[in-house]
């Protein structure tokens, strides 16, 4: 009788072992499961990290090219200023800011352009003031030569009064210049010696 009792208390333990069995495996199962999906949904996005970091990566290099000049564009640069320097020389201030926009586009911002713009800036003016200084002394000369005809004009035919006027203001444009000391000896001659002209005629 004591076997027939454990009998059936063992089926029993056995089926709840054999049940506990299938839920260990199935919640492995399960588990195995859940682990293998993840590391694929974990994955999937791992393409898109590699395929995101190249585009931001080019960026930087493009970011430092402008920091320095490039050998080529320094020497395109200095070639310009080359040219600028020597159109300038040959008046040709026109021509030279154009050589100097060449290097200002080769190299924005480059010292080297801006004093090269100011040397050529300051030999433009000194050049125009020359060419004023020559026009303002042709003109002086003109006056001059006027200025002394009208003395010697007024001296001939004993009018004294309008050749002193005529020779001081040529004396004003230029006291030293020849003509005007001529004309101005020529008519204290004449003042200091009106009675003798009358005499002559």
């Amino acid at each position: 009788m004591a076997d027939d009792t454990r009998g059936p208390g063992n089926g029993l333990l056995y089926a709840l072992l054999g049940a506990l069995s299938v839920v260990v495996v199935g919640g492995g199962f399960y588990i195995y499961q859940n682990s293998q999906e993840q590391p694929s949904m974990a994955q999937a996005p791992a393409p898109a990290a590699p395929a995101a970091r190249p585009a931001p990566a080019p960026p930087p290099p493009q970011q430092a090219a402008p920091a320095g000049p490039s050998a080529s564009q320094l020497a395109q640069a200095r070639a310009a200023i080359i040219d600028a320097r020597r159109m300038a020389a040959r008046g040709d201030f026109t021509g030279a800011e154009m050589a100097l926009q060449g290097a200002d586009r080769a190299v924005p911002g480059f010292a080297e352009t801006a004093a090269a713009r100011r040397e050529i800036a300051d030999l433009a003016s000194t050049r125009g003031d020359a060419r004023r200084d020559r026009a303002e002394r042709r003109q002086d000369a003109t006056r001059i030569a006027t200025l002394v005809d009208v003395a010697r004009a007024a001296i001939a035919r004993r009018d004294y009064a309008t050749a002193n006027r005529a020779l001081d203001e040529a004396e004003r444009i230029d006291a030293q210049d020849p003509a005007v000391v001529r004309a101005r000896n020529e008519l204290q001659e004449a003042a200091a010696r009106p009675g003798r002209r009358d005499e002559r005629n």
